[in-house]
């Protein structure tokens, strides 16, 4: 896609981060404006900004790891706009600790809203997309951690493989159906300047800290340090929208904001390659 003008831009998770820079940057370029995140205030606030850019633009405040908020988003999409040209599927969480620590239901609330609300958003919203007939975008928020492992995050680390992987398997899925005009790209990020590190505050009901005691263990405490540092020492956000246009209108699949991502996405694939241990 190279003109982007009065087309449809859809951004889950677009109340802060990464999100709300990809909505900014589209509303730069002239397009129409979805926004959805479970932060209601949020929300209201990056719709404020986005029409004193001069964008038209409407917000949905939905927990869109829930099919239903997904096909509500679709239909608020065609009853403000008629269409749907660019789907973002960018919300995401985090909780640090190994798989045999970390709460059951942390593992629930990461896969819904990195793995599968991705999935959803591709299932509701590829169909309108080939009965429009038009050309149009699917971007993936993944990130570096579905290119490497570590032994921190290990349940960041296994959604943002399967996004990885589910990106790819739908890319190569509309080229095989003739459907190559619906591009997918995956933007792998490393550490940015975003509110991840925040994820707790905006944990659905379902999912709301309890009394297990892995949320006062020193590893859970570590790990929320350890993300913060990370995190606020990043990337400034501003690159991250420019970078993703670019690789739109070059086509390229996979979004890097950070070239050491390859690199290091290298190193591990050499490690399977010659049959080495996961370092």
């Amino acid at each position: 896609m190279k003109e982007f003008k009065d087309k449809v831009l859809v951004v889950t998770g677009g109340g802060s981060g990464i999100g709300e820079a990809i909505a900014k940057e589209g509303a730069l370029r002239g397009m129409k404006i979805v926004i959805n995140d479970i932060d209601e205030p949020a929300v209201d606030r990056v719709v404020t900004e986005l029409h004193a850019m001069g964008a038209k633009v409407v917000g949905q405040k939905a927990d869109i790891s829930i099919l239903e908020n997904v096909e509500a988003l679709l239909k608020l999409t065609l009853d403000t706009f008629g269409q749907v040209d660019m789907l973002v599927n960018n919300a995401g969480v985090s909780v640090s600790g190994p798989i045999w620590e970390i709460p059951i239901q942390d593992v629930r609330w990461i896969t819904e809203v990195n793995m599968m609300s991705h999935l959803y958003g591709m299932h509701v919203f590829i169909p309108q997309m080939i009965k429009q007939g038009t050309e149009a975008v699917i971007i993936n928020t993944e990130s570096t951690a579905g290119l490497m492992t570590s032994g921190n995050a290990v349940m960041y680390h296994a959604t943002k493989f399967a996004g990885l992987g589910a990106s790819e398997g739908t890319y190569l899925a509309l080229k095989n159906k003739g459907l190559g005009r619906i591009q997918v790209h995956c933007l792998v990020p490393a550490f940015v300047k975003t509110g991840i590190h925040l994820a707790d505050t905006h944990r659905p009901e379902r999912y709301a800290i309890n009394d297990d005691p892995y949320y006062q263990s020193q590893d859970f405490k570590s790990g929320f340090i350890r993300s913060e540092r990370q995190v606020t020492t990043g990337m400034p956000i501003d690159y991250v929208g420019t970078c993703v246009f670019t690789a739109v209108e070059d086509e390229k699949f996979y979004i890097f904001t950070h070239p050491e991502s390859q690199v290091v996405a290298g190193m591990r694939i050499q490690n399977l390659v010659n049959g080495k241990n996961p370092q």
